[in-house]
């Protein structure tokens, strides 16, 4: 892989690192001085972007997935990541589960718990004569719930720009977000001020959207752990969850994919497995069943009108949910991007949008019908899950749930566990992915990635420090409205690979026609 002239610099020295860290730091200095200004400037920013990106998002997002299973299904779909003679680093399970649990597994799995609840009460506009609260709500909210963590979004993640970076890095390129402007822009402008820009934003935008939800986390681990006798919920506690999960990751990302973090991702695996067993047998298991194919199905014959629904509707509805959700995980792209090229060398495009654009999702709307699915029947038998969601807010879903179950002391730690090993494999991995963009090298510096890991965890527990009252999210809460903001630099990048991915992908596989 051919590196650009700023990689003999000491990583310290990169300037896509202090494009990626300086507007992070600005944020925590601003939040600190004055929290309700930053506050305002995010909602106010989120607003306007949503507004004026929204409707470009939802067709983008689109228009992307169908883009990568035409090349899937198409005879280019038989190129290879990484050259013809590359062979698979890891095995297809191992590789199945370090996507499935780093690319949105640590959302998916925090939000698995609440998001199908807040829907079953309040029904998408798509759904407007479905009452709320009603055995009629659950397969419209379980759809809903699908789209946002379904094929759509996981397409978004990493397909086009896995298929982009990779052919590139096969030509000479580095992985860096810079990469998906090769061909599009001159190569003095990539290799200038402007591939650093690129490369810092995507950084920005993907360390951003690894905060807000590894401090909820903490405020949730804080929460729970502060219902046992000797324990009290904190905001030393807090801390102390934070420093705990620091560690835990970064010692994860220093000791590289092939170690730490393919080990975090089998561990994940195997304990959803327990845990969704656990969930059918104790729970409504033909129930869940059930409503997983007919949420499905549902899901199905509504998902153009859900994905390009207007983002007018009332409350506006849209902006606060798929247009944010899409806005996320557009700030993910870059860098999970690269981060599945890096780990999917020897794999088919065809094998890549598979697991990605495919089987992840349908993995993932499984793991919301058996834990969202348990919330929304046990909330129709009575069991007034929905109370605990009104007064304690998300985080609280997962315990109400879990309790209300046979078995719960066992249940409930293997749960938060669950919850705790996703987030730190989706926070691992962005480390070693923000390492390699900075460095421009496949196999960064350990201090470097232990930098970025120490960033994400020092982001958090400052955050989690803001604000005057135990368990106040209000900071946490910004930087999720700022997440929206950060994915404006972004769109453009993911935007080119529409073009690029099939057309790169299309010239590689003429090439090896003519070769062999």
């Amino acid at each position: 892989m051919s590196e650009i002239p700023t990689t003999s610099r000491s990583w310290w020295k990169q300037p896509p690192l202090w494009v990626g860290a300086g507007p992070l730091l600005i944020f925590l200095v601003v939040s600190a001085i004055d929290l309700a200004l930053a506050k305002h400037f995010t909602e106010t920013g989120k607003a306007i972007v949503s507004n004026a990106l929204g409707g470009i998002w939802q067709w983008m997002v689109l228009l992307l997935f169908l883009i990568a299973i035409a090349i899937a299904i198409s005879p280019i779909g038989r190129l290879r990541l990484g050259g013809e003679d590359a062979k698979p680093s890891l095995k297809f399970f191992d590789w199945c589960a370090v996507l499935i649990c780093t690319l949105l597994a640590g959302g998916g799995v925090f939000w698995s718990a609440a998001e199908p609840l807040f829907h079953f009460q309040t029904p998408s506009p798509t759904f407007e004569g479905v009452t709320g609260g009603t055995a009629a709500a659950v397969d419209p909210a379980l759809a809903v719930s699908f789209l946002r963590w379904g094929f759509l979004a996981w397409a978004l993640v990493a397909t086009t720009t896995t298929i982009t970076y990779s052919i590139l890095e096969r030509r000479g390129e580095p992985l860096r977000p810079r990469t998906l402007l090769v061909n599009i822009l001159p190569r003095q402008l990539v290799d200038g001020p402007l591939g650093d820009l690129a490369d810092g934003l995507s950084v920005v935008a993907a360390i951003a959207g690894t905060v807000g939800p590894l401090g909820f986390l903490s405020l949730q681990l804080s929460n729970a752990a502060g219902q046992l006798p000797w324990l009290s919920d904190s905001a030393g506690l807090q801390s102390v969850v934070v420093l705990m999960l620091t560690a835990v990751f970064a010692t994860s990302t220093v000791s590289g994919i092939q170690k730490g973090i393919k080990w975090l991702s089998e561990l994940n695996v195997w304990l959803t497995i327990g845990m969704a067993a656990a969930l059918l047998l104790l729970g409504p298991g033909l129930w869940l069943i059930q409503h997983f194919f007919s949420g499905f199905l549902t899901y199905l014959i509504h998902l153009p009108e859900m994905a390009l629904a207007q983002n007018d509707s009332a409350n506006n509805w849209v902006n606060g949910w798929t247009v944010f959700y899409w806005g996320w995980f557009l700030g993910y792209a870059p860098l999970m991007g690269l981060f599945t090229a890096g780990v999917s060398r020897g794999r088919s495009l065809r094998e890549l949008v598979l697991a990605v654009a495919i089987l992840c999702p349908i993995v993932t709307n499984l793991w919301f019908t058996l834990l969202g699915g348990t919330g929304m029947q046990l909330e129709l038998a009575g069991a007034g899950i929905t109370d605990a969601l009104a007064q304690n807010g998300a985080a609280a879903a997962l315990l109400a749930i879990l309790s209300a179950l046979p078995l719960a002391a066992l249940l409930i730690p293997v749960g938060l566990i669950l919850v705790v090993l996703f987030m730190c494999t989706s926070a691992d991995s962005m480390s070693y992915a923000a390492a390699m963009v900075v460095s421009g090298k496949n196999e960064p510096p350990p201090a470097l990635r232990l930098f970025w890991a120490l960033m994400i965890g020092s982001l958090t527990l400052v955050l989690l420090r803001i604000g005057t009252g135990l368990g106040d999210s209000t900071s946490i809460d910004a930087l999720q409205a700022f997440i929206v903001i950060t994915a404006v630099p972004v769109t453009p990048l993911v935007l080119f690979t529409l073009w690029s991915a099939p057309r790169l992908a299309w010239k590689e596989s003429l090439r090896q026609n003519k070769l062999n």
